[in-house]
Formats: C-alpha cells, structure tokens, sequence
C-alpha cells in the first residue's frame, strides 16, 4: 500500500513538473511572440517616418525599408529559436524529472528503512526551519 501511495506521489510529481516544464515552455514562447507583435508597429512607424523624411526617389525609401524588414524578419526567427529552446529545456527537464522519480521509486523499494529515515529527517528539518521563525 505504502508502495502504491509512493508511486502515486511520484507520478503525481513527474506530472506536475511535465504540466510546469510544458506551461513554462509556452509562456516564453508567448511573451516573446507578444513583444515582438509589440515591436512591428514602432518599426513600421520608424519605416513610415524614414520614407516620409526623405527627398529622394521611392527606389532609395524602398533600399532603405528593406533593412528594417529582415531586422523582423530576424527577430521572429530569434524568437522562433527562443521558443523551441524553452521547449527543449522543459522537456530535458520532465525527463530528468521521470529519471530522478524512477531512482527514487527503486530507491525506496530496494532500502524502505533507510528511505523511511531520510524521508522523517527531511521532514523535521523542514519543520524546524518553518516553526523556528
């Protein structure tokens, strides 16, 4: 029974860090589309101004927007690659996360005594840090 419940917590936890790593993973990749959907208007402004200042031909307005264009173009693939980081990193960690629960879960079969002790030591240092306040 004391197994199961172990089991349990641990996949519980595994869930949890998977669910965390995942929302961690799309958030980044979230705030990072947002700034820069909140960048293009200041660079299309900053495109207009530039065309609108200049007395020279629309050839050389076109020559000069060209830069700002793939600066975009630039920064939405640096967030693309931001995104697909954060995915990978959330995913490394999940599975770090299922190795660390898998040792622990044989851990704790193969030395439930020993397991049972470190758990209890744990657990009164954390309530003394709480209640020591």
């Amino acid at each position: 029974m004391d197994q199961q419940m172990d089991e349990r917590l641990v996949s519980d936890t595994l869930a949890k860090a998977r669910d965390t790593a995942s929302d961690l993973g799309a958030k980044t990749e979230q705030t990072v589309q947002d700034k820069i959907d909140q960048t293009k208007p200041v660079l299309r402004n900053l495109q207009e101004t530039a065309g609108a200042a200049m007395d020279k031909p629309t050839d050389l307005a076109r020559k000069a927007s060209a830069p700002v264009v793939q600066a975009v173009d630039a920064i939405q693939g640096a967030a693309h690659d931001v995104g697909n980081q954060a995915s990978r990193a959330a995913s490394a960690v999940y599975e770090q996360g299922a190795r660390a629960g898998g040792s622990v879960a044989q851990y704790t079969t193969e030395q439930p005594l020993t397991a049972l002790l470190i758990a209890a030591a744990i657990g009164y240092g954390i309530a003394y840090l709480i209640h020591r306040s």
